[in-house]
């Protein structure tokens, strides 16, 4: 059962109790698991293979325990925790599943998200840097991601110390809040230092991670949150990051992945500034100030929002056209909800109002349409550019 606000999972059926399976197998990682899916067709069906044939594909370990009591009882842990939290399992082919994952290398078979999913649907910038971070390049983390936040932009990152934690805080002063990847399970605040920080985006924003409940953090899990957490980005900021700065494999996905990255300069004295103007000597994109993001992106001047998962921040295609004879065919509620909207911006409240349903029916539909391209968000809040009847 899902609870309020998405939250929760839905009820578990045998295709997602043998993907958790696979999942958790020992000595099995992401691209087996994406390798025995796409061979099979279903996880079901690779759990089903002959010893021989599973052993040759998954290794002789994960088809000594592929059977086994311990790992089926491992499974129905994971599921009590995650109904017990209200985290939501979102597994690979979901209708909730980020479509921008797609286009990673090996995209995670399955999410652990815990929170408001509404946020994977947002205009969305990361920032990342330096855990050791200078008292200025906190500021200024900060400093920006209140100011992308304040245009509705939602800021991810990775909850760690330094530029991570300094980025959400910001965020969460203004009214797109933020999004944070984890390098552990969804119910493991990690540092402990950020345990509040933890517990506020839990209840304001939405937390994402690919490792199920209880899973405690490990060295090699924070390259692999890194990918997801530029997936999750239509851009990337780098505030300070050292030459071999974990931000920087961040940077490494985002250009795979065609996102434009900006880059804040530092002192040429500074050893936390010399990853981030090497990566203005590059050609990122030099920036103070989240407007400079805005232009760029050109999401100052859209006249329809652009969906996800299309390619860079600058030259994606369009969103969704209205009909040709100037209609919108949506449902009944959408259409009731773009009669309460004109050119001029209008706030959540006036919009309850004028559209008569609770904020949550409204924010939904509102989100549906921007992602239709009916509907453009604004600072002040929500309107139609150009004439949808």
């Amino acid at each position: 059962m899902v609870g309020r606000g998405g939250r929760g999972i839905l009820s578990p059926g045998k295709e997602l109790r043998s993907l958790l399976r696979l999942r958790l197998l020992p000595g099995v990682g992401d691209r087996t698991v994406l390798r025995l899916l796409e061979r099979e067709g279903s996880a079901r069906k690779a759990l089903a293979l002959p010893s021989g044939e599973f052993s040759r594909l998954a290794g002789t370990e994960a088809e000594a325990a592929r059977g086994s009591y311990d790992l089926r009882e491992q499974v129905e842990r994971v599921l009590e925790r995650c109904r017990d939290l209200e985290i939501r399992i979102v597994p690979l082919g979901d209708p909730h599943y980020p479509r921008a994952l797609l286009a990673l290398v090996d995209p995670p078979p399955v999410l652990f998200l815990r929170g408001d999913i509404s946020f994977l649907e947002r205009r969305s910038v990361a920032i990342v840097g330096s855990r050791r971070a200078t008292a200025t390049g906190r500021r200024t983390a900060e400093r920006l991601g209140r100011e992308l936040s304040d245009r509705g932009i939602v800021v991810v990152s990775g909850l760690a110390l330094g530029i991570d934690g300094a980025a959400h805080r910001g965020a969460l002063q203004g009214r797109g809040g933020t999004l944070a990847v984890l390098g552990s399970g969804p119910d493991r605040a990690y540092p402990s230092g950020n345990r509040d920080l933890f517990r506020r985006i839990l209840d304001e924003g939405l937390v994402v991670s690919e490792f199920p409940p209880g899973e405690g953090v490990r060295p090699y899990h924070f390259p692999r949150r890194n990918r997801v957490l530029a997936g999750l980005a239509r851009a990337v900021i780098v505030v300070e990051a050292a030459e071999r700065s974990g931000a920087l494999i961040t940077v490494d996905h985002a250009l795979d992945l065609g996102l434009d990255v900006f880059a804040v300069p530092g002192s040429v004295e500074a050893l936390q500034a010399r990853g981030t103007n090497a990566l203005l000597r590059d050609g990122a994109h030099l920036l103070t100030g989240a407007d400079e993001v805005l232009e760029v992106m050109g999401w100052d001047a859209l006249p329809r929002c652009r969906s996800r998962g299309m390619g860079p921040g600058r030259g994606r295609a369009d969103a969704a056209e209205p009909e040709t004879d100037g209609t919108y065919r949506g449902s009944h509620r959408a259409r009731g909800v773009l009669d309460a909207l004109d050119s001029v911006p209008r706030s959540l409240d006036q919009l309850v109002e004028r559209a008569g349903l609770s904020p949550k029916e409204l924010l939904a539909t509102l989100t549906r349409l921007e992602l239709e391209g009916v509907v453009r968000r604004e600072v002040e809040g929500w309107c139609r550019p150009g004439q949808v009847g």
